[in-house]
């Protein structure tokens, strides 16, 4: 008895390929042993890789020493948003530099040290910097170094001119 669809291809096929379409194969499968292997051959499966080294948490004083890596990270994150919050603020109020720190309030100033102590969470703990999407540490280096640079030129300037740059 064939299938329905058995029967619309021996309608479509000549005579002699439905013949052989209509015989049921019978398939068998039978698994065997791997030889065992020499001692020069290599193992099927590779040996897992050694664990990763224990990360070293760094004490307050190196990261804070003149070669660490705190002083520089930290200023040049301070400097990028101070520059920032003081080119806002004066074009806003049209005060200098030292009116606005004059005039701080208490949550600038804990925003500073909340900046400060997050960037040096992961100095303590040894994480290595590392590239995230566009962001670099090369970059942010780059970028912090401007900003320090930004904002000692626009105090100097202000000093010397006694009014507001922006």
């Amino acid at each position: 008895m064939q299938s329905v669809a058995m029967k619309s291809v021996t309608r479509a096929l000549p005579k002699r390929f439905a013949a052989v379409s209509s015989r049921r194969a019978t398939v068998v499968v039978r698994a065997s042993e791997e030889p065992p292997t020499t001692e020069g051959s290599s193992p099927a499966t590779p040996p897992p890789p050694p664990p990763a080294p224990a990360k070293k948490s760094i004490s307050f004083g190196d990261a804070m020493a003149f070669s660490g890596a705190g002083p520089e990270t930290i200023n040049g994150r301070l400097a990028m948003l101070g520059f920032i919050a003081a080119l806002g603020a004066e074009a806003s109020s049209g005060e200098t530099v030292f009116q606005q720190i004059g005039d701080a309030e208490p949550s600038i100033l804990f925003a500073f040290i909340m900046f400060a102590a997050a960037s040096l969470i992961p100095i303590f703990k040894g994480v290595k910097k590392e590239k995230f999407a566009f962001f670099s540490p090369e970059a942010e280096m780059l970028n912090g170094r401007a900003a320090m640079i930004g904002f000692a030129l626009l105090i100097a300037i202000e000093a010397k001119s006694g009014a507001a740059f922006f």
